[in-house]
């Protein structure tokens, strides 16, 4: 009995080992996408205490940091609370897509890859 338990704890180590390294591959394979989402004057605006801009955060995985997020909680770590409530930010996760400083499209909600593609003109290429 004691083997097979250490089997299975094994197992499960194992698959989650397995589960963790392919999110980092997918990850990285975002890095492009996000760095052309950043360079094309997209901005995420969202909240800590928003638990939707924490899953669009995790579709990036780590590619994430590439992209520029804006925190509208006041209590959030370096809060932009005042151009939040400029732009009339209602819900989180907000994106917004900028040119020359000029806001020129807004999408809100949890948005797919696809959708940012689409949204920020930036081709995804993941395998």
């Amino acid at each position: 009995m004691k083997i097979l338990t250490s089997a299975l704890v094994l197992a499960i180590v194992i698959l989650i080992s397995g589960c963790t390294g392919s999110v980092e591959t997918a990850s990285s394979e975002l890095d492009s996408f996000a760095e052309c989402i950043d360079n094309n004057e997209v901005k995420m605006f969202g909240a800590y205490t928003c638990s939707v801009c924490a899953k669009q955060k995790d579709l990036f995985g780590t590619s994430f940091e590439k992209i520029e997020e804006v925190e509208c909680h006041p209590r959030g770590e370096n809060a932009q609370t005042d151009w939040c409530l400029e732009l009339n930010i209602e819900k989180t996760p907000t994106w917004m897509r900028f040119e020359n400083g000029e806001l020129v499209n807004t999408a809100v909600g949890f948005q797919t890859l696809e959708d940012l593609s689409e949204f920020s003109g930036c081709p995804l290429e993941v395998e």
